[in-house]
């Protein structure tokens, strides 16, 4: 075996090294796209625009609410029933958030 210098010793690290990080490298990159493949890693962009579906129907759920409950609160009793009345009509908003989200096809 010859005599290694050593400027020729780091240089031999160094390619063992970066062959080293290529091969890790690559096998992320398969594990990432087997992940991709079963659904359990999606694309940023598709992620982006899920969120975004989420976010509208959050917005319009948030919103509609002074519609329909202030008929509901200006009839209640007194402070108590009207925070019941809200309570149920936010607790009727987020159940039909997660059917609508669980539903979705996004």
């Amino acid at each position: 075996m010859p005599h290694l210098t050593r400027a020729e010793r780091a240089d031999k690290v160094t390619q063992t090294e970066a062959r080293r990080r290529k091969e890790v490298a690559l096998a992320r990159l398969r594990e990432m796209e087997a992940a991709e493949r079963a659904r359990q890693l999606l694309p940023a962009q598709e992620v982006r625009l899920i969120w975004t579906s989420v976010a509208a129907l959050i917005r319009e759920a948030i919103l509609s609410l002074p519609d329909r409950a202030a008929p509901v609160v200006v009839a209640a009793k007194d402070a108590r029933e009207a925070r019941e009345l809200l309570a149920g009509e936010c607790e009727a908003i987020l159940t039909k958030l997660s059917e609508e989200i669980e539903h979705a096809r996004f």
